[in-house]
């Protein structure tokens, strides 16, 4: 296998800079590994994940509001554009200007939504599979 590496190596670099092009140009990704979050953040290398999430209220339920691609955004986008603004409102950092912010965002990207909360999930993400898993949320600000 190792006599294969430095060929794996130029594939590997072919098809991510091949994906960047697309995705540069509106089209898919076609690489698996080109996601930047694989190598920066791998699950599992820490002991607790956390990730900002909105739910919106549905009569008395809340519902998790799923990263759904647009023209602008990506799943990637979303999740950072979301985490970063959790983050600053989580931790009083101009938290009016932040929620509301996040309330223009929201709007742009989903304007039929409303009635929106903003949790913070926590996990390990070592259990996951095994019957002790669970997610904590706490309820971070209502937007």
């Amino acid at each position: 296998m190792q006599q294969y590496t430095r060929y794996l190596y130029w594939i590997s670099l072919l098809l991510a800079l091949t994906s960047l092009y697309l995705i540069e140009k509106g089209g898919k990704e076609i690489y698996p590994f080109f996601s930047w979050k694989l190598f920066t953040s791998p699950s599992g290398s820490e002991d607790t994940e956390e990730y900002y999430r909105i739910y919106r209220v549905v009569g008395k339920d809340t519902i998790r509001v799923a990263y759904q691609p647009t023209t602008i955004y990506d799943e990637n986008n979303l999740a950072l554009i979301i985490g970063f603004y959790g983050k600053k409102i989580e931790h009083d950092k101009q938290k009016t200007e932040n929620v509301r912010k996040m309330r223009i965002f929201m709007k742009s990207y989903r304007p039929d939504y409303n009635r929106l909360l903003l949790y913070k999930e926590s996990f390990h993400p070592q259990d996951l599979g095994k019957p002790s898993f669970s997610v904590k949320k706490t309820l971070i600000s209502t937007l």
